[in-house]
């Protein structure tokens, strides 16, 4: 049941909210209203449903009274008396009880045996929609609610379990109207609420989203869906100062996830409150509850990338302590390139050459860090090095036009106008930009002046 939409953060500057996951909440699956749906009773309706005859009935009878006490028993009954000739009836008892028994793929097979023996079976379609849907598969769970709402099934939870398959597979306004019809029939339903308020985040109607947020709040105050959504809708409404204090309502109340920590951290650090958002970092890494290790590591270049140096050094190091060992090659590779960009802001550069030179030992050909040393070879006017590591840099795409402006920049320091023209040349057929190309056009013209000296 839980698939996952929702925005995730990248950069604090990109910052997009977390919108709450689309998910059926414990209560629609226990509501009474659901049960009576789905189970109904072993009694069928003429019009709308197979006609069962009296032997029918009477292993009908049989089947209840076991049903009750001992499921497996009236299941191995009932598979024994059921053939290829027997009502629809039966095999959606079968099916039924198969459910109860959390056999969702038998459960499947044995309503769409019902369904091929009776098409407009209502009930069939309506439970295998049910059956599918806890199996993820919204597609042929959406098929089958609209279906039974075609043969006339007016249930408010048939509604709202459409609305989910329809919000799940991306299709907004589909699953607004299907919301909207399981709010006129169940009032109260905090599932068609919740869905009707994602539908309006995901189609960026936000102050529709943020009314009826409000309207839930005022009755129920501590309903944590409603902070989180009324968070999510502030933010994207640039109102980043009460979407923290919606975080923070959460966050008295105890309900803050560790994703909510990393958002609100975004929200102060975007707020310019940088020493309340280090903390509120900190104590996302404190929680039990464990996000990615490159969503901490996010936080660490945040960090860095504001000049908070010293934070930046700390908050890798708690990652170490917290994680261990516990972080693939790939993670650590990218904590040392952080803690090196750290050395080398606060004048560390042998440290951070140290820290550089480990990080090409295992992966000779990252870029980043052969670019790294590049500087810091120029910059101990170690030209000859920093050429090798600049060209070396430019090997790995992901760093390639960077290298090349960077090895251009060195030539020019050292008057050789036509080695950067060329590496410049290079840097343009590959990503063009306004400001290389002006920088480019300079040098072509001291190439042209120098030669015209002469």
């Amino acid at each position: 049941m839980n698939r996952a939409i929702q925005f995730f953060l990248l950069f604090p500057s990109l910052l997009a909210g977390m919108a709450p996951k689309p998910e059926l909440t414990r209560d629609f699956w226990n509501n009474p209203s659901f049960v009576r749906s789905f189970m109904g009773e072993y009694g069928f309706r003429s019009e709308i449903e197979p006609k069962i005859s009296r032997s029918e009935q009477e292993v009908l009878r049989q089947v209840v009274a076991k049903a009750e006490n001992q499921l497996l028993e009236a299941i191995a009954y009932l598979e024994a008396e059921i053939d290829s000739d027997n009502s629809a009836a039966l095999d959606f008892a079968l099916a039924t009880m198969y459910y109860q028994a959390s056999r969702l793929t038998s459960a499947r097979k044995t309503y769409l045996q019902a369904i091929k023996k009776f098409p407009a079976f209502l009930r069939a379609h309506k439970n295998l929609g049910f059956v599918n849907l806890n199996l993820n598969d919204y597609e042929n769970a959406s098929l089958h609610l609209t279906k039974a709402i075609s043969l006339g099934d007016a249930d408010g939870v048939t509604y709202v379990a459409l609305g989910f398959c329809q919000l799940s597979l991306e299709r907004y306004l589909s699953a607004e109207n299907a919301y909207r019809m399981g709010l006129l029939l169940l009032p109260e339903s905090k599932d068609a609420r919740n869905g009707l308020v994602n539908c309006f985040l995901f189609t960026e109607r936000y102050p529709q989203a943020l009314a009826l947020l409000d309207e839930m709040l005022e009755k129920d105050a501590h309903d944590t869906f409603c902070h989180r959504a009324r968070a999510s809708v502030l933010q994207q409404m640039g109102q980043d100062k009460n979407a923290a204090v919606a975080l923070e309502t959460l966050k008295r109340m105890k309900k803050l996830k560790a994703s909510d920590y990393m958002v609100l951290g975004d929200l102060y650090h975007n707020l310019s409150l940088f020493e309340k958002s280090f903390g509120i970092y900190e104590e996302a890494l404190r929680q039990k509850e464990k996000l990615s290790l490159e969503q901490y590591i996010r936080v660490a270049r945040i960090l860095i990338g504001r000049g908070s140096y010293q934070e930046g050094f700390s908050y890798l190091d708690q990652i170490e302590s917290i994680f261990g060992k516990g972080y693939s090659e790939e993670d650590e590779k990218k904590i040392r390139l952080l803690q090196a960009e750290v050395l080398r802001a606060t004048g560390k550069d042998q440290s951070a050459r140290k820290i550089l030179e480990e990080i090409v030992r295992k992966h000779p050909l990252e870029g980043e860090a052969l670019l790294i040393l590049g500087q810091l070879a120029w910059k101990q006017k170690d030209y000859a090095e920093a050429s090798l590591r600049f060209e070396r840099a430019a090997k790995d795409s992901e760093h390639e036009v960077r290298a090349l402006i960077e090895h251009a920049r060195m030539m020019v320091s050292k008057n050789q106008y036509e080695k950067a023209s060329s590496l410049l040349e290079r840097a343009q057929s590959i990503d063009p930009q306004p400001r290389v190309a002006k920088y480019l056009k300079s040098i072509n013209n001291l190439l042209a002046s120098s030669r015209i000296r002469f």
